[in-house]
């Protein structure tokens, strides 16, 4: 959906936040994994802040042991729905909300399942393609994307926040966040924010460093639109949105 907009003075309080929260911590996190199921390890960064209903959750995924799959609302028969409906459906072990739409939640960009196209591809540059092919994430650009039946999983959104270890300029504006990373190992990092609104370049700045490491980074719908559900033996965790989404990327255990 589009980006949502905030209120002048709410703007600068989160600024500021965002100030004290680069101040303060330099980005220099404490490696909290912790194992939530068969390759996937969880901690929530935002229990480094000052604010304590802050939350930024992030999982950090073996692509081998899991596989990572989307969901459009048209599978349940639905224009939209919510993430928590999605993640009924699909029975997925993390259920997070995918790329942009348009106000009829007709989905934007390119939207890949099982090998078979649902959404075609847009040719904006500054967007990127998250795609697994052959068991391996990638993030590349429209022009890089291979056209090809080895493709298992494809969904476009934008900025990309970091490429090949370096972040591009990057438009301001503070929002709630929702990304999907790569790690040099090739595990996958999935974030979302919980009141904790910001840039996306201080987002860039977030992942590119450990603990999550990542080497390229791409944003996803975020705003309203951002939620996440976690419903595993060892955790379970709702983030509400605001809004009902077009389709949701799926984390499954591989059988």
């Amino acid at each position: 959906m589009p980006r949502q907009t905030i209120g002048l003075k709410r703007c600068i309080k989160l600024l500021v936040m965002t100030f004290v929260f680069c101040f303060c911590t330099g980005y220099s996190f404490a490696s909290d994994w912790r194992t939530v199921a068969k390759g996937i390890e969880y901690q929530d960064l935002g229990s480094n802040l000052m604010n304590p209903w802050s939350h930024i959750y992030v999982f950090r995924i073996d692509p081998k042991k899991n596989k990572l799959d989307i969901v459009l609302a048209s599978e349940l028969s639905r224009e939209h729905a919510s993430v928590d409906e999605f993640s009924q459906y699909s029975k997925a072990l993390i259920t997070l909300n995918g790329g942009f739409f348009d106000r009829q939640f007709h989905p934007l960009g390119l939207r890949v399942s099982n090998q078979k196209q649902y959404n075609p591809l847009k040719r904006i540059s500054w967007w990127g393609v998250f795609y697994m092919k052959n068991g391996k994430p990638h993030i590349g650009t429209h022009r890089s994307y291979p056209r090809s039946n080895a493709v298992d999983f494809a969904l476009q959104s934008g900025p990309r926040l970091i490429i090949d270890g370096n972040i591009p300029s990057l438009k301001p504006g503070v929002a709630e966040r929702s990304a999907i990373g790569i790690t040099k190992k090739g595990n996958v990092v999935i974030l979302v924010t919980d009141n904790t609104p910001m840039t996306t370049t201080t987002l860039a700045n977030l992942m590119k460093p450990p603990p999550l490491a990542c080497i390229d980074a791409l944003n996803l719908d975020g705003g309203s639109s951002s939620q996440l559900k976690a419903n595993m033996k060892n955790l379970e965790l709702s983030v509400h949105g605001f809004s009902r989404v077009s389709d949701a990327i799926l984390v499954k255990p591989r059988i």
